[in-house]
């Protein structure tokens, strides 16, 4: 079967050389700055299909230049049998197109997939006229669902789906997690021209983003994936597994930095010392990061990282403030916060802090020390949101059973311009403000400025990095 993966242009409107595209992965948002991402689990779903036998084609519309008019020539061209579909909830109004235009063009199948398809499966279908929605990880999923639909089985068979019969919605048994993450195939990166993806964080390009492990222990109200895609049940890539595919996208495609985009990379330390002593041994000239706990990071886990290759950690400080940690469900305390980034810094690794200012329970003045807290840190890089009310999770349950959303339109929940909340201690236009002054007042600091002029010196790649962020700034 002939299967299409399409990751739709960001607005309706969208045309070649307009300024917005779509970033982040974990809560997603619209960006004005040139950020690039693409789907790693998409990747891996069209490895397994290929590996099955299906012929798969990619349409990532930003980077290669497609509005919606030219993503119904596309599908006219191509006809695919399947139309793939990760739905997110900024993009949704786009995505009505997509969906409609592979259905009278074509008459494809479409098969909805993603954190936020699986938390609002029913209303999606509903409203999109999509056929089926893959409902948690679908690496395995889409496959079984493409080989179902080839040979003419009823989709009952298939795990994992709700899908459209007539006017019913039918939904089949839950299907399992990907157990053995070393057994799939390496993602079909392939498919993209990798030296079109971009973000902020990356010194070297072409760059690429991997994902190692699934599924995370810890118990943020906040956070999607592990709410409603990998579930709590941490599973992890060997060591060797890692190794042999960031060997791949050196070798092969030339990459030059790697993030490792796993929610918790540090949760088992054995594997980390193993991951580093690897990439550092086979891949000197391979700069990578990851996101870790600062919990978990202390001086010796540091060093050994920065040995193996390792440029910069992100971090989730989140908040400033113990009670609001706690409400949150953190799991960790400012103090830890505080060694973590010392422990990295004490390594001579760069430092990422993501902040969230107006959760639930924040008030100005407990806001106002998540700030301080933020500066005190003084990370090289930190980036301010609002929480994102994330379908799914236990977080975008709490603010509509309290009546703080604002709206009901999914494409409105976008942390990074605009709150769509009213919280009992703060207002949307109080929490816009903050989020719209507190970029200027962190990195316009004459000490900061300063000291990034010192670091963009170090070479070529920190000086690029430098000036796409303090264009960024400028643009935002």
């Amino acid at each position: 079967m002939r299967v299409l993966f399409i990751e739709p242009p960001p607005t309706v409107d969208w045309r070649p050389g307009s300024r917005a595209s779509t970033a982040g992965r974990r809560h997603p948002s619209l960006n004005f700055t040139g950020e690039q991402v693409y789907s790693y689990l998409n990747l891996q779903s069209a490895a397994v299909l290929r590996q099955r036998g299906h012929e798969v084609l990619y349409l990532h519309c930003q980077t290669m230049g497609y509005g919606l008019d030219r993503v119904g020539a596309y599908l006219r061209e191509k006809k695919p049998g399947l139309v793939v579909l990760m739905l997110e909830h900024i993009t949704f109004p786009v995505a009505l197109e997509v969906l409609r235009m592979a259905k009278e063009e074509v008459g494809a199948v479409t098969a909805l997939v993603g954190p936020f398809a699986t938390a609002e499966s029913a209303k999606v279908l509903t409203l999109s006229g999509a056929d089926v929605v893959c409902r948690g990880e679908w690496d395995l999923t889409v496959a079984h669902l493409a080989e179902a639909l080839e040979a003419g089985r009823p989709l009952d068979e298939v795990t994992g789906l709700l899908f459209r019969r007539g006017d019913a919605l039918h939904e089949t048994p839950a299907a399992g997690l990907a157990e053995d993450l070393d057994a799939l195939p390496l993602p079909a990166y392939d498919l993209l021209d990798l030296s079109k993806f971009y973000e902020s964080v990356f010194q070297r390009f072409p760059a690429a983003t991997m994902i190692t492990s699934r599924g995370c222990p810890h118990r943020c109200v906040f956070c999607s994936f592990p709410q409603t895609i990998y579930s709590r049940k941490y599973r992890f890539q060997s060591p060797e597994r890692v190794l042999a595919e960031v060997k791949y996208l050196h070798r092969e495609l030339g990459v030059k930095e790697i993030r490792f985009d796993d929610d918790c990379f540090e949760v088992k330390r054995d594997r980390v010392f193993r991951i580093s002593e690897l990439l550092g041994k086979e891949c000197p000239n391979v700069l990578w990061s990851a996101q870790c706990r600062p919990a978990n990071l202390d001086p010796e886990l540091a060093r050994a990282m920065k040995r193996g290759g390792c440029g910069f950690v992100l971090f989730g400080v989140e908040s400033g403030d113990d009670d609001i940690l706690r409400k949150i469900r953190k799991g960790t305390t400012v103090d830890e916060i505080r060694r973590g980034v010392a422990a990295a810094r004490g390594a001579g690794l760069d430092i990422l802090n993501c902040v969230m200012l107006g959760f639930y329970w924040d008030t100005p003045e407990t806001v106002e020390k998540t700030i301080r807290f933020a500066f005190e840190l003084n990370a090289e890089f930190t980036q301010f949101s609002t929480p994102t009310p994330l379908p799914g999770t236990e977080y975008y349950g709490l603010l509509r059973s309290e009546g703080c959303l604002l709206s009901e339109r999914w494409e409105d929940f976008d942390s990074f311009h605009h709150a769509n909340v009213r919280l009992p201690h703060l207002t949307a236009e109080e929490l816009n403000e903050t989020i719209r002054t507190v970029y200027r007042r962190y990195y316009g600091r004459p000490s900061y400025v300063w000291r990034m002029l010192k670091r963009a010196l170090r070479s070529r790649g920190t000086l690029g990095q430098t000036l796409r962020g303090a264009r960024a700034l400028l643009l935002g």
